[in-house]
């Protein structure tokens, strides 16, 4: 897991640099067995910047007549596995709503879009709580308590 860090502590690394860079990622792990912090310092591989954005949780828009989001376009949130599932979930939620105003377009999506927005605000509030779970404090023990509560909580998708 990446640290999750503001942009002005990510442009202060040289990415041109790649020792450099891996010495200062390296240094988030702080604590962390030797072996597993070399895979950062002693990689053939450079250290790549790909910050993470995404819309605030809870974010909405105008309709657009005869216009949807669904997956990633309608709610890019913190990497949780979900992405999938949601954009699956989003195509069966819109074809049922145009099967069901087959002679209304603008109908079905706004009955789309109604639902999914109110769906992926809770599914991104929980995908966020994940990644800030996971990405600080003991990730291993955070991760085990994540897997434990999924494997007693029920699908309620």
């Amino acid at each position: 897991m990446a640290p999750t860090k503001p942009q002005d502590w990510l442009a202060a690394i040289d990415f041109t640099d790649a020792a450099a860079a891996g010495a200062r990622i390296a240094q988030e792990f702080d604590g962390w067995a030797p072996e597993l912090t070399a895979l950062i310092t002693d990689s053939d591989t450079a250290p790549v910047l790909r910050p993470f954005h995404a819309p605030p949780i809870g974010h909405r828009w105008d309709r657009l007549p005869g216009v949807t989001l669904l997956g990633d376009a309608a709610h890019l949130s913190a990497p949780n596995g979900e992405g999938a599932n949601l954009a699956m979930y989003d195509g069966t939620e819109l074809g049922q709503a145009i099967a069901a105003h087959p002679d209304d377009i603008e109908a079905a999506l706004a009955k789309y879009e109604q639902t999914m927005f109110t769906r992926s605000t809770e599914i991104a509030t929980e995908g966020a709580e994940v990644y800030e779970m996971l990405s600080g404090g003991n990730t291993a023990h955070s991760m085990i308590n994540v897997l434990v509560e999924d494997e007693q909580t029920p699908i309620s998708r």
